[in-house]
């Protein structure tokens, strides 16, 4: 069954406390609307993503333009149900499934959009949305359950009694639609709420109305479906996607001393044997052949290094080739 994703990206991120649209923020080397893109890579082909954009359009579209995708462009700021409307004559094609994210989750995983995709395919459910339980469910919308485990209501925080706010499910805002089913209905979505917008929340409740299941599939672990709103979970997230990158290249054959200490972008590769040493930064597109050696409080950005390449401790290389064999450093810098 084809997938179209639709990514929110519209929003300025008020509590970020920048000028710079929240998506355009950085962790783990790439902005947080590349993570997304990157994620969602892995259920469907660029051509079937649009991303919906609002504060700072033209730098999110420019940073995303040479990857295929398509654009929609919410002017106003409706609510996520608006800006997903926004997106209805972008989308390629309205059959098969619709996957909707949101622009500022750099931590969900592709495996994790796959179960959603399978689950939603492999049922009779118009819509399932992913889930997780959190200790301290505030400032979460909460997910309501019917006597037969099927969705009946998202329920926003502030509109919740004092029964519902002792519900720990809460909604991740992560969904995967029947795309006929959702465009059919979505204009029933009313701003009824004190901020006078459409949220799609609502649409649970709306395709419960009319006779059609809900699902929720539930994620254990609630980390990967972080929103990023302020700069204490932007440094949480890069810290995440950094030490997932040491293990993935341990576990790859890479020496890696007091991974603790090493910053290495997500982006970059590192050929095996190769021994990383404390403090060392591998930042941008850089490529690291195999039995290298990078010094401790090396930095080496956007370079290529050729298999038994060695840089010394506290040597920068940017923008540089290094032979095979060859040693630079100590303390230079190679630009």
């Amino acid at each position: 069954m084809n997938t179209n994703v639709v990514i929110l990206a519209a929003g300025l991120g008020t509590r970020m406390r920048s000028r710079r649209a929240k998506v355009l923020h950085r962790a783990g080397g790439l902005t947080l609307i590349e993570h997304v893109a990157a994620a969602a890579r892995g259920i469907a082909p660029t051509s079937s993503m649009v991303v919906v954009t609002g504060h700072q359009a033209a730098e999110v579209e420019q940073l995303l333009a040479p990857r295929g995708v398509r654009f929609a462009r919410q002017v106003e700021q409706k609510g996520t149900g608006h800006a997903l409307a926004c997106a209805r004559s972008a989308v390629a094609d309205e059959t098969g499934l619709l996957m909707v994210l949101y622009g500022d989750t750099p931590l969900l995983s592709s495996a994790t959009l796959m179960r959603l995709r399978d689950v939603e395919a492999g049922s009779e459910a118009a819509a399932t949305l992913i889930t997780t339980t959190l200790e301290d469910p505030g400032g979460y919308g909460r997910v309501l359950m019917d006597a037969h485990g099927n969705v009946s209501a998202i329920v926003e925080e502030r509109a919740c009694s004092a029964e519902q706010r002792g519900v720990r499910e809460i909604n991740s805002g992560i969904y995967c639609f029947r795309a006929e089913v959702l465009w059919k209905h979505l204009g029933e979505m009313q701003p009824e709420n004190p901020a006078g917008e459409y949220y799609l929340t609502d649409m649970a409740e709306i395709l419960a109305r009319h006779g059609h299941q809900v699902r929720a599939l539930h994620v254990e672990d609630s980390s990967e479906l972080l929103g990023i709103n302020t700069r204490l979970e932007l440094a949480d997230a890069d810290r995440v996607l950094r030490r997932r990158k040491t293990d993935e290249l341990m576990l790859a054959g890479v020496t890696i001393e007091r991974p603790e200490t090493v910053s290495i972008d997500v982006q970059a590769r590192v050929g095996m044997d190769t021994l990383i040493e404390p403090g060392a930064r591998i930042l941008g597109e850089s490529e690291i052949g195999e039995d290298c050696r990078v010094g401790a409080g090396a930095i080496v950005e956007n370079s290529r290094l050729e298999n038994g390449a060695v840089v010394k401790p506290y040597t920068i290389v940017s923008d540089s080739r290094i032979e095979s064999g060859a040693h630079v450093g100590p303390f230079a810098r190679l630009r």
